[in-house]
């Protein structure tokens, strides 16, 4: 059927956009070697180098309040909703529990420490989430996309590191990828969706919701790709045509999601429960302005959240996301949304939504954040869900400039000098391990620059290490009689990021004067709250993370200087 041929009226419209659709789909979703089976064994790897190195991540600052959340969770379902601490259970209360809850679950029949757990199930959602972006890059872009769009996704420090200990973000990104996947194969099966598809989006939604409220954003954008899918309609329909197939999809896709997704984040949510329609609604006034009582540094200056300037949530992405990602968004991103309108029947349907959808996911947050002037910290973590969104459109644009080089030989040239890159960029990755969330690329001057002016390890996951040094440090010290003494540790801040990995003779004190040793991390110069000897430094790329101090060594005459 030509572009140009005129569409008929009634369900001959409809049937002739499917067509249309199905042209598309059979293009970009066709058997491809190389592209799926590289795509495929790069996840297999990368599942494999979690499971064999998610012990080694640490305890993050937030993490054992989500463990504490997940257990009193877990009684208010175990005591028939008696055990009620859960509602009021602060500060985590307004949130769900799908993820805390689960991981209270497997630790019930997995053989791992609690901690080890919740890092288990938080990198396997990880692993999911690059999974998702590999199919939704694929069925937008095809196959060569797909593989270059989970190649930018997994060789993103700040998604790579936050996917063993960020029981939040994470999961609220994977359901945010595999959202706009189903939306995206909805608009090809419109106005008559199977019910399994329909089931699948809102159970994503629905996990989604019940880690964090701001899934309430993805019922936007599915009724921002319903909305386009009937303007793409209107020059073609009558008026009550168009009224009737809206009402169609209305009761055949948006109420039973909403039921559906609305469910299951109350099934999560006691404190939602108590009153489902209002104190969800509450959740998101408040997450939107919500109150950080702490300056954040920015560029050598402490700052308070509520005063940070609009550049800070941008600049984060500009100097957290790999050099190349940000090359081909600045560089290349509005050529390849462009280009892609052009490329295979870009005109129909299942194109013009699916890229407009995954591109309003990667600017809208962003762009609303600043607008609003929402509360920003941590640097770019609360926005982590907009980077797969982000990576596929910089996979569209190399995939795009791939296709315009005619020219073998410039086709090898910058092959090769791709593969140089991102060679260098593995090696500065594995080097930071297993901190690769501290990340900062070679616009700031690397994680060398970026000490002093911009946060690095805010969540102390460098406590586990020092902890395991502090040990051998002792045990080397005091030998066989090691374990025979006590020792009393301090700690800057999270004292659980580091008291999870105590030996049984290590006792914490909040007062470092009737301490021993002190924990610190270098945010904030904690690091410089005392004097002291550093026994234990714990450093990356060069750059100190962490520190042990000797608060008293006339305490420890003994150890050897």
């Amino acid at each position: 059927m030509a572009a140009h041929e005129p569409v008929k009226s009634g369900e001959d419209a409809v049937a002739q956009v499917g067509e249309r659709q199905a042209v598309v789909v059979r293009t970009f979703e066709s058997p491809s070697w190389p592209f799926d089976h590289l795509a495929f064994a790069a996840i297999v790897l990368i599942l494999a180098i979690a499971g064999a190195t998610f012990a080694d991540y640490g305890v993050s600052w937030d993490e054992g309040e989500h463990q504490a959340y997940g257990e009193t969770v877990f009684q208010y379902y175990a005591t028939w909703f008696e055990e009620r601490a859960a509602v009021e259970w602060k500060p985590l209360y307004q949130y769900g529990a799908a993820f805390d809850l689960t991981a209270v679950l497997l630790q019930f029949v997995l053989p791992f420490e609690p901690y080890h757990t919740r890092h288990l199930l938080n990198v396997l959602i990880g692993v999911v989430g690059l999974f998702g972006c590999w199919r939704l890059a694929r069925l937008v872009g095809g196959p060569r996309a797909g593989l270059i769009a989970v190649l930018l996704l997994a060789a993103t420090p700040n998604f790579y590191g936050h996917m063993f200990n960020n029981p939040k973000d994470i999961p609220f990104a994977v359901g945010t990828v595999w959202s706009l996947y189903f939306m995206v194969q909805l608009l090809r099966v419109l106005p008559r969706p199977p019910g399994s598809l329909v089931v699948k989006l809102g159970v994503v939604i629905g996990l989604t919701l019940g880690v964090r409220i701001g899934g309430l954003l993805l019922l936007g954008y599915l009724g921002l790709a319903l909305g386009g899918w009937l303007l793409f309609l209107s020059p073609r329909r009558h008026p009550t045509d168009l009224i009737r197939h809206g009402a169609l999809v209305a009761v055949r896709v948006v109420v039973p999601v909403v039921v559906i997704a609305y469910g299951i984040m109350l099934a999560y949510w006691p404190w939602a429960q108590q009153e489902p329609f209002t104190n969800p609604l509450r959740a998101l006034t408040e997450f939107s302005h919500h109150a950080f009582p702490y300056k954040v540094l920015f560029f050598g200056d402490y700052i308070a959240a509520d005063q940070l300037p609009w550049s800070y949530l941008p600049l984060h992405f500009v100097l957290k996301l790999p050099e190349l990602s940000v090359l081909a968004l600045l560089l290349g991103g509005p050529w390849a949304v462009l280009y892609y309108w052009r490329r295979q029947r870009w005109g129909s349907l299942a194109q013009v939504l699916p890229i407009g959808l995954i591109l309003f996911a990667a600017l809208f947050p962003l762009l609303y954040a600043m607008a609003i002037k929402a509360i920003v910290f941590n640097g770019m973590r609360h926005f982590l869900f907009v980077v797969p969104p982000l990576c596929m459109i910089a996979a569209l644009t190399i995939d795009g400039a791939l296709d315009r080089l005619k020219q073998v030989r410039w086709r090898g040239a910058i092959g090769t000098a791709v593969a140089a890159y991102v060679a260098w960029h593995v090696q500065t990755m594995v080097a930071l391990h297993p901190y690769q969330y501290v990340y900062y690329n070679e616009f700031v001057g690397g994680l060398d620059g970026a000490v002093g002016e911009l946060e690095t390890d805010y969540w102390a996951n460098t406590y586990a290490e020092a902890v395991e040094e502090l040990v051998g440090y002792l045990s080397a010290a005091y030998g066989e009689n090691f374990e025979k003494r006590k020792f009393r540790i301090a700690v800057c801040g999270p004292p659980t990021s580091a008291t999870a990995n105590f030996p049984n003779n290590f006792e914490w004190v909040k007062d470092v004067g009737e301490a021993d040793y002190f924990i610190a991390f270098t945010k904030d110069n904690c690091n410089e709250l005392i004097e002291g000897r550093d026994v234990v430094r714990v450093e990356r790329l060069d750059v100190v993370l962490a520190v042990v101090k000797d608060c008293k060594v006339a305490r420890h005459a003994l150890i050897p200087q």
